[in-house]
């Protein structure tokens, strides 16, 4: 699947935008988005303290009533079908837990009639294997598990509840199978690195190697980025992690290798330390290629969605003004300074920016 995370894939986007980073109200329907994010839900099975997606409580609710609002068939058909001539290359559902929307395969069936590339989602697992199974039956090209511990009681307090490491797991070997059988989609393990499973990192990813992923990611708990690294520890964890690496082949699990560079950086993640052009400029590119949405509005990105940002407006107006909406933010916005964008930005969001406002004005 493409991942921005890798060089090719981020300059094959800025050569599809390069018409476009001096005057990006001049963009078209014909310019393909790279990638939809869809929120099915913010309902979830599943209270990991560190997700700030899910609806929590009745406050939070009447503060953001968007996050009561769950995709049905119709609802998902008619956001789908709006963009009309615009190409999708690749759409990704998530949420809360997407995999608890029953009409999910008729969506995933829907996006590939439509000319959508890649489908993919991420999801916790813990759904029945059968559930992940109908997906792949109908066109899914990605699943994407989440899973951040080695063992089950670390598995319960990640995630408050008994079972959900055990089902996770049981999701994870069943779809391996189903690859090891022939199947043809790409399976990958999520897994958030933090203060209270890092020192058991080395464990997690030897059980993880064990299941028979195609590769995982390790993906940082943005909050704890400043001190993710400081712990007693972080020499033996690093030490045993780059062990545990040279166990496998040097073409294999090429996120991971990626991941394990970064994961630890509090300066991977955010623009703190991100200069500006030499005229004091700086360009977000993501609104221009990608597009993400829940039952109600769509966002700059999906940072800005999880982190309580505002929206650009609501998946109701016409593309047109979707795109000069976002066009607008990409010209206007002043991500340097944005408390979202300074301290959230993801790695492979802020590497592809650099590249492309190095782009503007030279090409």
């Amino acid at each position: 699947m493409p991942d921005l995370l890798f060089d090719d894939i981020r300059e094959e986007r800025i050569d599809d935008i390069r018409l476009f980073l001096d005057s990006p109200h001049a963009i078209g329907e014909d310019a393909p988005l790279h990638r939809v994010t869809v929120f099915l839900t913010y309902r979830c099975n599943l209270a990991c303290p560190y997700c700030k997606t899910i609806a929590r409580t009745q406050e939070e609710l009447r503060a953001r009533p968007q996050k009561g609002v769950t995709f049905c068939f119709e609802d998902f058909r008619a956001m789908l079908l709006s963009h009309g001539r615009t190409p999708i290359r690749h759409l990704h559902f998530t949420g809360g837990e997407a995999a608890l929307i029953r009409e999910l395969p008729a969506m995933i069936r829907l996006a590939k009639e439509r000319g959508v590339e890649c489908v993919s989602i991420t999801s916790n697992g813990t759904l029945p294997p059968q559930t992940y199974l109908e997906m792949l039956a109908a066109g899914m090209d990605e699943i994407r598990i989440s899973l951040d511990a080695a063992d089950a009681a670390l598995g319960k307090a990640l995630t408050q509840r008994d079972n959900a490491w055990v089902a996770a797991s049981k999701t994870i070997r069943a779809l391996s199978a189903e690859r090891r059988s022939g199947a043809k989609f790409f399976l990958i393990v999520n897994t958030v690195v933090s203060a209270a499973n890092r020192v058991q990192l080395p464990a997690i990813l030897e059980y993880l190697l064990g299941l028979g992923p195609d590769d995982i990611k390790l993906i940082t708990d943005v909050d704890a980025k400043a001190i993710l690294a400081d712990f007693p520890e972080a020499s033996e964890v690093r030490q045993r992690l780059a062990a545990l690496l040279k166990t496998q082949p040097q073409d294999s699990f090429p996120l991971l290798r990626l991941k394990l560079k970064t994961v630890f950086s509090p300066a991977a993640i955010g623009l703190e330390t991100t200069a500006p052009k030499k005229d004091g400029s700086w360009r977000c590119y993501i609104p221009l290629t990608e597009r993400t949405v829940d039952g109600v509005f769509y966002y700059p990105c999906s940072v800005y969605l999880r982190e309580g940002g505002a929206p650009l407006g609501k998946t109701s107006e016409p593309q047109e003004l979707q795109r000069a909406k976002s066009a607008d933010f990409v010209a206007r916005g002043d991500c340097l300074t944005d408390p979202i964008c300074a301290r959230y930005c993801l790695h492979c969001t802020k590497n592809y920016n650099v590249r492309a406002n190095e782009e503007r004005g030279g090409h």
